[in-house]
């Protein structure tokens, strides 16, 4: 158990119910409903812990989700040196960088928007989520008003320690091309991906119980080579057993808006991809030529992608693998 896996000592919990719809009828749909519930309020905090606080300040890249101009979901990466990502108090979270101003993901980071962040170090499996609103925006960087914080499992990460960062502090401003999935090379890079980012959304319902404003997620997802496949126009890939909230399959529930993040970490050219998603409970044939044998599928997710940008030298290449990706019980 790595400290991230702790209960944060101390923390007050979240008033009020912390699920909101969508997570609630998939939570109940699986049986899971009044024991997540439970861990869920002593889990998820409305600020971050000294624990947390430490491990942002260690990062040296974060993962970001935002709309864009039209609503659109999307999702990014920013790089800089450990310490680019500080803590000014367990509700306020400074960052040192900001997506290039040709990335649609910028266009949402004004403030009072909506943001997701995932603190993520691929070497350790270690991550966390930090949701929130955007308090300041300036060229250089953004600060995040925090409304939640807590912690995920190492469980599907694929450990990576990323080559070194040219420009600390400063997104690198990778060109983008528009592109379909008709294309080869993006076909490639997706049949090849074992990691990718999503970004998703809630917009509050009127009559629902829980303390929650508008909020994006965004998460890791992570499987054998192959695990994500393309039918004609449609993204696919299996909802792997996690920790039973369903923050982002929640979210899909309601608003299948979404942005993917498929990196490849090669290359350093990373997709964005823009679509909207549809959910296949207990799917008929949850393993599919090997890729699935020893996981559990909870669902299957359908993307209809709408938009494909191709970002050569988005990210550093040449990422170290280290070893292989497992779950609870069994090695990817």
């Amino acid at each position: 158990m790595n400290s991230l896996d702790a209960d944060p000592p101390g923390a007050e919990p979240i008033e009020g119910e912390v699920f909101h719809s969508g997570e609630r009828r998939l939570q109940l749909h699986f049986g899971v409903r009044e024991r997540v519930s439970q861990n869920g309020r002593r889990a998820i905090q409305p600020a971050m812990t000294g624990v947390h606080a430490e491990f942002l300040r260690s990062l040296s890249y974060l993962i970001i989700g935002a709309r864009d101009g039209q609503g659109r979901l999307w999702a990014t990466m920013v790089f800089g040196t450990p310490g680019f990502v500080v803590p000014r108090s367990d509700v306020v979270l400074d960052i040192g960088a900001r997506p290039a101003g040709i990335d649609p993901a910028g266009a949402g980071l004004e403030q009072g928007a909506s943001v997701g962040l995932l603190g993520i170090v691929l070497a350790e499996r270690r991550r966390i989520r930090v949701n929130g609103s955007v308090a300041r925006s300036t060229a250089t960087g953004l600060r995040v008003d925090v409304v939640q914080s807590y912690n995920n499992c190492p469980q599907y990460i694929w450990p990576r320690t990323p080559g070194p960062v040219e420009a600390p502090n400063v997104t690198v401003w990778a060109p983008v091309r528009q592109a379909t999935l008709a294309s080869p090379a993006v076909r490639q890079a997706v049949e090849a991906a074992d990691t990718f980012f999503i970004a998703s959304g809630y917009r509050s319902q009127p009559g629902d119980a829980a303390n929650i404003d508008d909020g994006i997620d965004v998460s890791h997802r992570g499987g054998r080579p192959g695990f994500i496949r393309i039918d004609g126009g449609v993204l696919s890939w299996p909802e792997y057993r996690g920790n039973w909230y369903f923050n982002t399959l929640g979210n899909l529930l309601v608003d299948g808006n979404c942005g993917l993040l498929i990196p490849d970490f090669r290359s350093g050219a990373v997709l964005q991809i823009q679509g909207h998603a549809t959910i296949v409970l207990d799917p008929d044939e949850p393993v599919r030529d090997g890729l699935d044998e020893g996981l559990n599928v909870n669902a299957e997710v359908r993307v209809t992608v709408l938009q494909v940008l191709v970002r050569p030298g988005m990210i550093p290449p040449n990422w170290q693998l280290s070893s292989r990706a497992r779950t609870k019980d069994v090695e990817l």
